[in-house]
């Protein structure tokens, strides 16, 4: 049973790894991926000053640092992504303290379109790099630090669009309220 708390800390469920991750699947991710900055666009057009400053929960981030943190973190899933793909030994690559970047007064206070913009870039670039995988490289695995557990790069897409769809979520949560 899932309680309040649960819904709004994981609106959308917390990420499940499928499993099997067939063609028609990373098809679908990919999809998903390229559609997703135009629905943080739609979100961004009609925000004002004050509904940035919102949060979907007491001490939450605020819809503002939302759309910079999906920004963020997305371009080092991007990042991730080639390291495992071109290094014989994936390390853990890129990592970083989300919590402090949020906190920064770039994150509160940097215009969102900036973020929507890298984010439509990110996604493009991811969807095309996920489309010339092939079955193998999709079975390459890199360590995740946030997750802490070992993922193949069709798992990190999955992730990718979970996480975004995920604080979609909270943004137009924080908005309805």
């Amino acid at each position: 049973m899932t309680i309040q708390s649960d819904t709004v800390r994981y609106p959308v469920g917390p990420w499940i790894d499928k499993g099997s991750y067939s063609a028609d699947l990373i098809q679908q991710l990919v999809e998903r991926i390229n559609t997703l900055p135009e629905e943080y666009q739609t979100v961004a057009d009609s925000c004002s000053d004050d509904e940035l400053r919102r949060q979907y929960r007491d001490g939450s981030w605020t819809v503002q640092q939302l759309f910079h943190h999906v920004a963020d973190t997305h371009l080092m899933h991007f990042m991730r992504l080639k390291n495992a793909l071109s290094s014989p030994e994936p390390t853990i690559g890129v990592m970083a303290d989300v919590n402090a970047w949020a906190v920064l007064d770039e994150a509160r206070t940097a215009p969102i379109q900036a973020s929507v913009t890298m984010l439509r870039g990110t996604h493009q670039r991811i969807a095309f790099l996920a489309q010339t995988l092939t079955p193998d490289q999709l079975n390459i695995t890199y360590f995740h630090p946030p997750r802490q557990r070992h993922l193949t790069l069709a798992q990190a897409l999955d992730i990718i669009v979970w996480h975004a769809e995920h604080h979609l979520a909270h943004i137009r949560l924080a908005l309805s309220l």
